[in-house]
């Protein structure tokens, strides 16, 4: 009931006060009016009517809302104040009872509707006095507010109308004191009232600063609304004009009051307050300079020109000088004061080319961090800007501009869904305030310096990691080679000389030769140890024999008679060979570990693989790992051989007990696998990749129509084309599908990188097998062009006996080939052409002009 009741009173209240004090005002003549030295009410009353509307939209959307409530206080208060200045007038007209009561309340009690605007102040929004240490300073402003409307209930008449009063004494009590001490009461309470303006006003900025980030926004609305007033005020005094004017700068200062207040309580994030604080003072600065320039330059041309041309040619000849002449400097001027208080952050392209153009004359990260918070800082014209930016290895880079202030808001900013990076910015000051365009403009050059910055360091990791790969290559070189001329060489020399002596023993010594020969075969074992040792250091043979699971099934076989090992394995085939080696290493070195130092019954081996990594987990039941122990040699080495990957490794000790090494080796990262090419194009319009490596031979759609079909619903992926056939027909019915490379599937690894390097930037390539190839298919000749340049010559002479109406066994003795091989021609020939029969081959054969005798 209270929520529709209270609304409703407000309502009801001011509304009868304001159709009160319209009934009055068109009851009472300007004479009657003037007689009582009152203006029109209906104008003093619509103030409290606008606030009227906030407090009721308040109410309902807030029932019981102490700030609601002062709001419609005040609003019924001000309406009932106006429709009895109203009634003074036409009660002294027509000498009608209650004209005594309403001036008093006019007179006397009129000024509490002051203390209720700094009320309102104080308590906004939550309706409490501010906490802390400023709860004091706000008991106290709401007592001073009170100074000047108890001083005029108290004051005498004497003091209060100077001119006398229209009606009968409206004191309440007869104070002793004299109209001198009264009256610098009195002006004393003017004071404190008004200075408790002042108060109020610092004890919102006092609130703001300690506000949570929603209640600061709607403090913000507040302080617009303050502004706006201040605006008014300042209009109405600059303008010195009186009457009508004067009431609509009033009424629009307090319907800015209504609507901020209500937005602010009920729906602080409707609108951009930030934008429309900044906008508001911008333009009235920018509004007041211009002016303030035109009245001059007016001025200085009239005084100028007046004594030659009368007032009327004067005036016409300074608006045309002024439009040809200082429009553009008036614009310039705009834009110049603009500049002045908000920077750059307007002229979103001059900030971007500014920033870029800085970035380009500093050479080091240590010198483009500051040189981004220096660029920030000048754009939006702030006096602090901390850029902190992310490290490829997840640590930070920071570099500030200006001196720290008490409290900073941070921004992030992502690039791609990553964190790449975060802005600090002041929290308090004008500049502060971010428009949504603002934080878009500041987030836009951060984030793209932050890529550029971290692109480089990760160039700069990149060229580090190629060093590390180069010298690991090296020493594992020098390894091979000094195991190969250490051992290996002196052992096959060593066998070499045992097969020579044993030779030479043949004839004269047999049983010596035989005793010789044998200690060589004996070497040769050994020898063949060492080279099945040294391809086991390079790729353990296993991978390659056995695939990844089985290989890790026969090594956990190795140390079954000291724990119980079970091994379970999701997607592990197809993998890369690096990914490969590094999950049988951990495996491997894991499984040591157990044995050696778990004291475990149990281990769990787990290897699951999806599109972009290998996900492997060993996990026993032994005694773990003390917190006092170092890590050794075996537990790095699990960490450096997935960190050669670009992924991790941890080992814990969880609460239940044991030990647990969990490793993820990245190998695909944003890839995807088809099984077929119907797979394929499904996944390309999930996924939109930029490269598609696409087999030709593949079920369900082939990888022709594949390609087609990617190229045709996604023309930015490049499509990539491997086959182990390199005849021209299919080169040129991928390159007809789309396709922008070919390859063979045996070409090197590195080709195939180089490969999707160029299809991504755009480019076209082919395998260095093909090129020439392709290169002679392409080239003009002076023959004709033959139909269907995707048959080989073979093929178009089976085809073009086809259309003769030739059989496969009168083909086969025609071109003196044998009909299996007749056959495997139709085949492909189908294949190629896409036709569904052999009628449909003739057809086509013919409409070409194959079949004909000459």
């Amino acid at each position: 009931m209270r929520r529709v009741l209270e609304p409703v009173v407000v309502a009801v209240a001011s509304l009868a006060a304001v159709a009160t004090a319209l009934w009055l005002d068109l009851a009472t003549t300007d004479a009657e009016r003037a007689a009582a030295t009152t203006e029109p009410a209906t104008s003093t009353a619509l103030p409290g009517l606008l606030l009227a509307a906030a407090a009721v939209v308040v109410l309902a959307g807030r029932p019981g809302d102490a700030v609601g409530r002062l709001l419609g206080v005040v609003a019924v208060a001000w309406t009932l104040d106006g429709a009895l200045y109203g009634w003074v007038a036409y009660g002294l007209a027509h000498d009608l009872p209650g004209t005594d009561v309403a001036f008093w309340f006019v007179a006397r009690v009129g000024a509490f509707l002051l203390s209720g605007l700094v009320a309102l102040l104080v308590l906004y929004p939550t309706g409490t006095l501010v906490p802390g240490r400023a709860h004091r300073a706000a008991v106290t402003v709401l007592v001073a507010s009170v100074a000047l409307p108890v001083m005029l209930l108290l004051a005498p008449d004497s003091v209060v109308f100077a001119s006398g009063e229209p009606v009968g004494s409206t004191e309440l009590v007869d104070v002793p004191w004299s109209d001198a001490t009264a009256e610098a009461l009195l002006r004393a309470g003017q004071v404190l009232t008004l200075g408790s303006i002042v108060g109020a006003v610092a004890l919102v900025w006092v609130r703001h600063r300690g506000a949570a980030p929603a209640e600061r926004t709607q403090l913000r609305w507040l302080l617009w609304a303050g502004i706006m007033c201040v605006l008014m005020v300042v209009a109405g005094a600059t303008l010195s004009v009186g009457g009508l004017v004067t009431t609509i700068l009033l009424d629009l200062a307090v319907a800015a009051l209504s609507v901020s207040v209500t937005i602010g309580l009920l729906r602080p994030g409707l609108g951009d307050v930030d934008a429309l604080v900044a906008w508001t003072l911008t333009t009235a600065v920018v509004a007041a300079a211009v002016v303030t320039v035109d009245v001059v330059v007016l001025a200085a041309g009239s005084a100028l020109l007046g004594d030659r041309l009368d007032e009327r040619d004067a005036t016409l000849v300074v608006l045309v000088l002024a439009v040809l002449v200082y429009g553009p400097l008036r614009s310039w001027l705009g834009t110049l004061v603009r500049r002045l208080l908000l920077g750059r952050r307007t002229d979103r392209y001059g900030a971007v080319t500014g920033l870029a153009a800085r970035l380009e004359v500093t050479g080091t990260i240590d010198e483009q961090l500051p040189a981004l918070a220096g660029a920030v800082a000048e754009t939006f014209k702030v006096g602090h800007v901390r850029v902190e930016v992310v490290t490829p290895g997840g640590g930070l880079l920071s570099a500030s501009h200006g001196p720290p202030p008490a409290e900073v808001q941070e921004i992030d900013i992502a690039y791609q869904g990553e964190r790449v990076g975060r802005l600090a910015l002041p929290v308090q000051g004008f500049r502060s305030m971010l428009s949504h365009r603002d934080q878009g403009l500041l987030v836009d050059l951060v984030r793209q310096a932050a890529v550029a910055i971290r692109a480089r360091l990760l160039a700069t990791e990149l060229q580090e990691s190629r060093e590390r790969l180069v010298l690991g290559r090296e020493d594992d070189r020098r390894r091979i080679r000094r195991d190969l001329h250490d051992g290996l060489g002196p052992a096959l020399g060593g066998v070499a000389l045992r097969l020579q002596a044993a030779g030479n023993a043949v004839a004269t010594d047999p049983e010596r030769a035989r005793e010789l020969v044998g200690l060589a075969r004996t070497e040769v074992s050994d020898a063949l140890d060492d080279v099945r040792r040294l391809v086991h250091d390079l790729r353990p043979p296993a991978l390659d024999d056995l695939g990844l699971e089985a290989a890790v099934r026969q090594q956990s076989d190795r140390v079954r008679s000291a724990v119980e090992v079970t091994v379970s394995a999701v997607g592990t085939t197809g993998l890369p060979a690096a990914v490969e080696v590094a999950a049988y290493r951990i495996v491997a070195e894991s499984l040591t570990n157990v044995v050696k130092h778990a004291g475990a019954e149990r281990v769990d081996v787990r290897l699951v693989a999806d599109d972009s990594a290998l996900d492997v987990t060993v996990t026993d039941d032994g005694r773990g790992i003390g917190a006092d122990v170092t890590a050794g040699v075996g537990l790095l080495s699990l960490r450096e051989r997935a960190e050669e990957l670009g992924g991790r490794c941890e080992v814990v000790c969880p609460d239940t007990g044991g030990t647990t090494v969990h490793a993820v080796l990245p190998y695909g990262r944003g890839t995807a696998r088809a099984a077929d090419g119907a797979e394929a194009v499904t996944l390309v319009g999930e996924h939109l990749p930029d490269v598609v490596v696409m087999d030709v031979q593949m079920p369900v759609m082939n990888g022709i129509d594949a390609t087609r079909a990617v190229v045709a619903a996604h023309p930015g992926t490049g499509v990539l084309v491997l086959t182990m056939g390199e005849d021209d027909g299919t080169v040129l019915s991928a390159l007809r599908a789309g396709a922008r490379g070919y390859l063979r599937k045996g070409a090197e690894q590195d080709e195939i990188v180089r490969a999707i390097a160029t299809v991504h930037a755009g480019g076209v390539v082919f395998g260095a097998s093909l090129a020439a190839r392709i290169a002679e298919v392409l080239a003009p000749t002076d023959r004709p062009e033959r139909p269907f340049p995707e048959l080989t010559e073979r093929e178009t002479e089976v085809l073009d006996l086809i259309a003769a109406g030739r059989n496969n066994a009168q083909i086969a003795q025609q071109l003196f080939l044998s009909p299996k091989t007749i056959r495997n021609n139709i085949t492909s020939i189908l294949a190629k052409l896409q036709a569904t029969d052999r009628a449909e081959v003739i057809i086509r054969a013919r409409d070409a002009g194959l079949g004909r005798d000459d």
